[in-house]
């Protein structure tokens, strides 16, 4: 494996691992993290390459443009997996029963 693709990985992983860790709230959510942070990385990494900024760059891994695309997929996910607290979510109403007095019938 080549030493560039296992520093991306490395830096990606404690990356996602940060993210689940401030917010995550679900196990499930664990390895999703973790896997969108490395594909965020990687992306971010080769967006940068191919536009030639150069700064920031341990051998051909480019870190602003790594850690940037890590943490907008990461923001992407979590706004798509995260629930709605039950406080912010409409009561469901049930209809209230009318009580009616029985009428009683002289005969």
């Amino acid at each position: 494996m080549p030493p560039s693709l296992l520093l991306a990985g490395t830096l990606a992983s404690i990356v996602g691992l940060l993210f689940h860790a401030a917010f995550g709230r679900r196990l499930w959510q664990l390895p999703l993290y973790w896997i969108v942070a490395i594909i965020g990385f990687l992306l971010g990494d080769i967006l940068q390459g191919l536009s030639g900024i150069t700064i920031a760059r341990i051998g051909s891994v480019f870190l602003p443009g790594g850690f940037a695309g890590a943490a907008l997929l990461l923001g992407l996910t979590w706004l798509l997996t995260t629930p709605v607290p039950e406080s912010q979510t409409p009561a469901v109403r049930r209809p209230r029963r009318v009580r009616t007095p029985h009428l009683e019938r002289n005969g």
